[in-house]
């Protein structure tokens, strides 16, 4: 039934443009890569995006077989988060309010907040960051230059688009900053909690480019993972697979930078992953400001598109699961 149910869901002209991708890139012929992610997906659960990103087509089963797919990610889910919580993540402002002892910079939800007090907001922080309550991969976050604008106007636009967070504008740490100036790049640490005992199996960093605000991958950003002690070794990818050692919009090295205040990040992150227990897989966005460690937002979902990219494999080729099998199952 599982699998009936995922055949009618598929979307056929999507699947069949990204297998010729992957027969260009791999001169293997087009029913081969079909049949192969059929069997692929009986096998280990794994869709044909997966087979995509993670490069199955050079892979044998034994590699295959450790890497976190789509399959593996939904099961974490299941067993780690409840439902009954994931309100707390979705509404930006509720999740704020509960972690209001880790956030260092001002906000106002504007539902909950006077006309008189989001004038006093704007004078007192006149750019600021305007934010949908919910939404994903930095979607309706606009940076917002008050000086000469109509402040009653703007504030009708804010109610009318829905974004009803604003925040004051992150002054980032220097040295992360010098890597991309125009947004803040975050720190993306998964946490695992199993009966009280916090693990951190995955950190990242990502990286916005092009101009844009915002970091996400899926906008136009770019991510690497970070080694335990805070360095990163290995190269930049974002979403064309283009591989970056230094970052293209400002030619400053991404290989070897040091995150700043790493270990007060990674602390951090642990402590915030007790406070909701009942959500025991999640991913923290996390960033250094002028005024210390600053949690951004935080994932009831978080995206396993990051965890296993071919720039970050070692020579093996092996994926992670069994470092998370071995935290979620005790394996």
């Amino acid at each position: 039934m599982y699998y009936l149910n995922r055949l009618f869901h598929i979307d056929f002209k999507r699947m069949f443009s990204t297998i010729k991708k992957i027969s260009k890139r791999s001169k293997k012929p087009f029913i081969f890569i079909l049949i192969d992610i059929i069997i692929c997906s009986l096998k280990f659960g794994s869709g044909y995006m997966d087979y995509f990103q993670f490069y199955f087509e050079n892979l044998n089963n034994s590699q295959r077989a450790t890497y976190i797919n789509r399959t593996v990610n939904n099961n974490y889910f299941k067993k780690l988060n409840n439902h009954d919580y994931f309100h707390i993540f979705q509404n930006k402002h509720e999740f704020l309010n509960l972690f209001k002892e880790y956030i260092k910079r001002d906000y106002l939800y504007l539902k909950d907040s006077s006309y008189e007090d989001y004038l006093e907001f704007v004078k007192k922080h006149p750019v600021f960051m305007a934010k949908p309550d919910g939404g994903l991969c930095g979607k309706g976050i606009e940076m917002i230059d008050s000086n000469d604008a109509d402040l009653k106007e703007l504030y009708s636009s804010f109610i009318n688009n829905n974004q009803l967070l604003l925040e004051e504008r992150i002054s980032q740490n220097k040295e992360i900053a010098s890597i991309y100036p125009l947004a803040i790049n975050t720190i993306r640490v998964v946490t695992i909690n199993v009966n009280g005992k916090v693990s951190v199996p995955f950190v990242a960093i990502r990286i916005g480019d092009g101009g844009r605000v915002v970091d996400n991958f899926n906008s136009g950003g770019m991510f690497t993972v970070v080694d335990e002690d805070g360095v990163i070794r290995k190269p930049a990818i974002n979403k064309e697979n283009e591989v970056f050692e230094n970052h293209p919009y400002t030619g400053t090295p991404i290989v070897g930078f040091k995150i700043p205040m790493y270990k007060e990040i990674i602390e951090q992150c642990k402590k915030m992953a007790t406070i909701v227990p009942e959500i025991g897989y999640t991913g923290w966005d996390m960033t250094v400001s002028d005024k210390g460690v600053d949690v951004v937002e935080a994932n009831q979902l978080p995206g396993y598109d990051i965890y296993q990219s071919f720039p970050h494999l070692n020579e093996d080729k092996c994926g992670l699961k069994p470092r998370f099998d071995k935290i979620v199952y005790n394996k």
